[in-house]
């Protein structure tokens, strides 16, 4: 079985001295518009986590971003729009934690 995409997850931990709510409104509101404009890539999703609820999970949130390969995956971050995204996560991000995986869809 050959996987749909290749997926990059970034687990997001907030900046410290940001409110959970300047956090949101950035990712959301600026950075996510900046991901967007990712050449290649085939969908993108935010992932918000109630911390409350998932203490032991650590992180604030994740998000996916689909591309056809991992190759595709590096040109995009690679390309300038790439740079400018990556050059942004310190104005939200304490971290981020990658992850690449294949995707393979079983129900659609």
């Amino acid at each position: 079985m050959k996987p749909n995409f290749v997926k990059r997850i970034g687990l997001v931990k907030k900046r410290k001295d940001l409110s959970y709510e300047q956090f949101v409104d950035h990712w959301l509101n600026v950075h996510a518009e900046l991901c967007k404009k990712l050449p290649n890539m085939h969908r993108y999703s935010v992932n918000l986590v109630a911390r409350e609820q998932v203490a032991a999970f650590g992180y604030d949130g994740f998000s996916e971003l689909w591309f056809d390969s991992e190759e595709s995956l590096k040109a995009s971050l690679g390309s300038p729009e790439g740079k400018t995204l990556l050059a942004d996560l310190p104005n939200f991000t304490d971290s981020i934690h990658p992850l690449v995986v294949e995707d393979y869809l079983m129900l659609d």
